[in-house]
């Protein structure tokens, strides 16, 4: 998974980008201070767009 929603220690979230080891970037927009709604939605369309989905039946990702 190139994607990962992770929690920062202010308690947000962010999509980072295993790729680069940045937080991702969409429309301009850095993927930081995410509510984990935001987050999970932006790091599944993230993946998917990336073509590396990685949810398990429940839709949660795994190792999380």
């Amino acid at each position: 998974m190139r994607f990962v929603a992770i929690q920062e220690p202010t308690g947000s979230w962010a999509v980072f980008d295993t790729a680069n080891e940045e937080p991702a970037e969409f429309a301009g927009r850095v993927l930081i201070g995410l509510t984990p709604h935001e987050a999970w939605r932006l790091t599944a369309a993230a993946n998917d767009e990336a073509g590396c989905r990685d949810i398990d039946a429940q839709g949660s990702f795994r190792g999380q």
